[in-house]
């Protein structure tokens, strides 16, 4: 018998392990009626899933140096990086659930979008190995970095995120001074950078899953 990839696990088709990690995940998400279909695919690994849960309880819904609310809003942005459309929504719907508009994600993920195209181009400049390229303007416009209607300190912190999930080192070092510029601590800084780790171990996961997958 061939087994599924990674499926969408029913509440029947669970183990006793799986149904156990899985209702404790309903619990500690605040998820009412229908389970989303990637928890259901996080299922499959009982282990993994509650580290999630317990990752996003505590390093996203919960108070530190960030607003829990600014959190869902940059984990929102984590999951539409890392492709996975369900996963987007329901931060999306936490984040409008804690009063940002739907302007306000799209313009999030405006941001994150505007963040990659600078990554890429200056990623090549540090792969490149050759000063040939040096004084070169990218001529890449950013409005979004210059008048964010979410505060440029906001908007920094998505940068941070997009640049560290990009790899580009010069991008990181830049956005941190000017964060801190906007007076973002280092503790601040470390909470968007590990909300955005969780989000990407979710994604990871679950995009391989044969729900997502095509």
């Amino acid at each position: 018998m061939i087994m599924s990839w990674l499926p969408v696990l029913s509440d029947e088709a669970m183990s006793d392990d799986q149904k156990k990690v899985f209702d404790r995940a309903l619990t500690k998400l605040n998820i009412e009626g229908d389970a989303p279909d990637w928890l259901r695919v996080l299922a499959n690994a009982p282990l993994f899933l509650k580290d999630v849960f317990m990752n996003l309880d505590k390093g996203v819904f919960s108070e530190g140096g960030l607003q829990p609310k600014t959190k869902v809003l940059l984990a929102a942005v984590a999951a539409a990086h890392w492709g996975n459309q369900d996963v987007a929504q329901f931060f999306a719907d936490r984040a409008r659930a804690q009063g940002f508009s739907d302007e306000q994600i799209h313009e999030a993920l405006g941001i994150a979008a505007t963040s990659t195209s600078f990554n890429l181009y200056y990623k090549f400049r540090s792969l490149a190995a050759t000063d040939a390229f040096e004084g070169l303007n990218p001529g890449l416009r950013a409005t979004l970095f210059m008048r964010p209607t979410l505060g440029k300190a906001f908007a920094e912190l998505v940068n941070l995120m997009i640049s560290t999930a990009n790899g580009c080192s010069s991008c990181v070092s830049g956005h941190i001074q000017e964060a801190v510029n906007q007076d973002v601590t280092k503790e601040q800084i470390d909470e968007v950078i590990r909300t955005g780790a969780i989000v990407a171990s979710i994604c990871q996961f679950v995009n391989s899953s044969e729900r997502y997958t095509r």
